[in-house]
């Protein structure tokens, strides 16, 4: 039969195990708190690096527009506009969201046929980044935006 001193040291390992495990999980609870919750409803979208220049431009010539992700609430279709490489925003100002229909010939917003040329769009620009000339959009809003001009060679 065990001791009463042999006891009083398995209590105190049990509730010392105890009181850790509930610590632990409390931290993690509150670390999945704070990262859940983002403070307000519109995410800050950062820059977006697409790749090779000249490769996203390939696959546009050749397969058409596209819808990238982007992240969050950030999505764009990206498309070849007069040549040059653009971003149209998905959530427009007006509150729509931009859709492209009909094999890739026509973009509706709302229910609406919309022009390209009336959509918005994220700033595009080509960047070297190590040894290639990279492909970027910059995703964060105007006010946080250090590009502001759209370069579309590549």
């Amino acid at each position: 039969m065990a001791s009463s001193r042999a006891r009083s040291s398995d209590i105190k390992l049990i509730v010392s195990a105890t009181v850790a495990v509930v610590l632990a999980g409390l931290f993690i609870a509150g670390g999945m708190l704070v990262a859940t919750s983002s403070g307000s409803k519109n995410p800050v979208c950062g820059e977006l690096n697409l790749g090779k220049a000249s490769d996203v431009r390939g696959r546009l010539e050749t397969q058409g527009s596209s819808f990238v992700t982007g992240g969050a609430s950030c999505g764009f279709w990206l498309a070849l506009d007069n040549g040059n490489i653009a971003a149209y925003r998905v959530q427009q100002p007006s509150g729509c969201a931009v859709n492209l229909r009909d094999r890739g010939t026509r973009w509706v917003c709302g229910g609406n046929t919309v022009d390209p040329a009336n959509l918005a769009q994220y700033p595009v620009s080509v960047q070297t980044v190590g040894t290639t000339d990279a492909l970027i959009i910059d995703l964060r809003p105007p006010e946080l935006s250090s590009t502001t001009t759209t370069t579309t060679t590549g």
